[in-house]
């Protein structure tokens, strides 16, 4: 049994297909796109659990590249402080007003967009403020829709560039990810549905990855941002008009 008819399922790959495309374009995305339009077609809660087991099935993927660069003593404070928070959070999103949350959902979208788009960076020395507060928003996204990246990636900038930035970020999703499956899973919001969905849209995204992956020669740089914050707004508004 799956969390939506067929014809709804094939949707909901489409979709994990564009927002793995747009994470193999430029790294990050895959969830903003895929929470508001998943949002328009099963419940809040499914969507969240969908997205928070597509990442984890992937999230050890190439492991033995980053693991070794991954600075845990920034990594799991912050981890274990959105894990606290997600726990909190879920009984409430599984109970929650669907339009309210998916409007909710939309408005986190477009935020996080704007904030890219505006090249907002978030200055801070790793003291516990900022990592409670990163923590914290980062924990809630989680529950809600399994955005818990964007306040990871404002978090981690301060602190890192480059490839030790995209070590400690990868790191993260594996703790968060992993502990959120557990907490959904504990918390009643991942059934045998979720999960033969997610096996369906797992395989999907990772071939949206690999596309985006390939197409990263065919563009210039730049157009890749565009193409992913246009996909971004979109969906963001459309999920809240709608």
């Amino acid at each position: 049994m799956l969390v939506a008819p067929l014809a709804s399922v094939g949707w909901l790959a489409a979709i994990a297909f564009a927002a793995g495309a747009a994470k193999g374009l430029t790294g990050f995305g895959g969830a903003l796109v895929m929470a508001p339009l998943f949002g328009l077609l099963i419940s809040a809660p499914d969507a969240g659990a969908l997205i928070v087991l597509v990442h984890c099935a992937t999230s050890l993927q190439g492991v033995r590249e980053w693991g070794g660069a991954v600075r845990w003593r920034s990594v799991i404070p912050l981890a274990l402080v959105a894990l606290v928070c997600t726990a909190l959070t879920s009984h409430w999103i599984a109970h929650g007003n669907a339009l309210g949350l998916r409007q909710l959902v939309a408005c986190a979208v477009l935020l996080a967009t704007a904030l890219h788009m505006g090249g907002w960076r978030w200055q801070h020395s790793g003291s516990w403020r900022p990592t409670l507060a990163a923590g914290v928003v980062s924990g809630a996204l989680t529950a809600l829709a399994g955005l818990g990246g964007p306040p990871a990636v404002f978090y981690f900038s301060a602190m890192a560039k480059g490839s030790a930035l995209r070590a400690n970020l990868l790191g993260y999703f594996t703790v968060l990810f992993g502990g959120a499956t557990l907490l959904l899973m504990a918390n009643h919001q991942i059934r045998l549905p979720q999960l033969y969905t997610a096996a369906v849209l797992t395989p999907v995204f990772a071939l949206g990855v690999c596309a985006g992956e390939r197409a990263c020669g065919l563009l210039a740089p730049v157009w890749f941002d565009r193409i992913v914050c246009g996909l971004l707004l979109s969906s963001g508004v459309l999920a809240l008009l709608t």
